[in-house]
C-alpha cells in the first residue's frame, strides 16, 4: 500500500510538472531520416518539424532527446518523457496512452539488384535474413513473424543496414520512411553512394505503419495528448502536415 501511495503521488507530481509548463521532455530515434535525426548536434527531421509545429499552435514545450531507437524506448519506459515515432502493438497498447496518428511510415524492403524475389505477404520472407532497427516493432504481425518466418539483424542505423547488404551479410533490409530513406542513407556514406545502382525497391512496401507520440499510463497525460491531438487535426486540416512531409 505504501509503495502505491507513492508512486501515485509520483504520477500526480509529474502530471502537475508538465501542467505547469515545464519542457516535455520526448524522445526519439537518432538515426532514422527523413523522419528524426541528429545533425551538427541538432534534432532533425519531419516528427522534430511536426513537434515544434505542435508546440506553436498549443503553447507545449517539447525537450527533444534523440538517440538509438532501444534506449529511446527504454527512456519512455522508465516514466522519463513521452516518445515520438512510436507503433501501436498489443503490448504497447497495455503500457501506453497514444495520441491521434501523427506521420504514416511506409517501410520498405531493399534487396541487391540481381537478388529480387516476389514479395506479397510476410510469407515470402520465410528464411530470410532481415536487416531492422534494433527494439524495432512494426505491429503484431511483424512482431509474430520476427524470428519465426524471417531471421532479424538487428542494428542501429539505416547506413550500416544497406552496408551490411551490400556485403552480403543480411537479404533485405527493411528501410524507411518510404524511398527518401535510402537516398539519405546513399548519401551519408561514400561507398553507398558508390553502389546505388545496385539498391533495388521491392513492391509494395512492407508495410505501411503509423507513429504516434506515447507517453506510460503512470504518467497521466491525457491533458496534453488532448492538445496534441486538437493540434494534429488542425494541422491535416490546414494542410500544414503535408508541407513539413513534403520538404523532406
Amino acid at each position: 500500500m505504501r509503495i502505491f501511495v507513492l508512486l501515485t503521488a509520483l504520477a500526480v507530481l509529474i502530471a502537475a510538472q508538465v501542467q505547469a509548463g515545464d519542457p516535455i521532455i520526448v524522445f526519439g530515434n537518432d538515426a532514422k531520416p527523413p523522419k528524426s535525426w541528429i545533425e551538427e548536434g541538432r534534432p532533425r527531421g519531419i516528427l522534430v518539424d511536426l513537434l515544434h509545429e505542435i508546440e506553436a499552435r498549443t503553447g507545449l514545450t517539447f525537450d527533444i532527446r534523440l538517440m538509438p531507437w532501444k534506449r529511446a524506448y527504454m527512456n519512455a519506459l522508465e516514466d522519463r518523457g513521452g516518445i515520438v515515432g512510436l507503433s501501436k502493438n498489443r503490448e504497447r497498447q497495455t503500457l501506453f496512452d497514444f495520441s491521434e496518428v501523427m506521420y504514416v511510415d511506409e517501410m520498405l524492403l531493399v534487396v541487391l539488384k540481381g537478388n529480387e524475389f516476389p514479395y506479397r505477404s510476410v510469407e515470402d520472407l520465410r528464411g530470410k535474413v532481415l536487416g531492422v532497427t534494433r527494439g524495432a516493432s512494426y505491429g503484431d504481425e511483424f512482431d509474430r513473424a520476427k524470428g519465426g518466418i524471417f531471421i532479424p539483424s538487428e542494428d542501429s542505423g539505416a547506413v550500416k543496414r544497406l552496408r551490411m547488404l551490400l556485403a552480403g551479410r543480411i537479404d533485405a533490409a527493411l528501410m524507411g520512411p518510404g524511398p527518401a530513406s535510402v537516398r539519405f542513407a546513399e548519401a551519408r556514406d561514400k561507398t553507398l553512394m558508390e553502389n546505388r545502382e545496385q539498391f533495388v525497391i521491392l513492391d509494395p512496401p512492407f508495410i505501411r505503419d503509423d507513429n504516434y507520440i506515447g507517453f506510460t499510463r503512470f504518467m497521466r497525460q491525457t491533458e496534453t495528448l488532448q492538445k496534441i491531438n486538437a493540434a494534429l487535426r488542425d494541422m491535416r486540416r490546414d494542410g500544414t502536415t503535408a508541407r513539413i512531409e513534403a520538404r523532406y
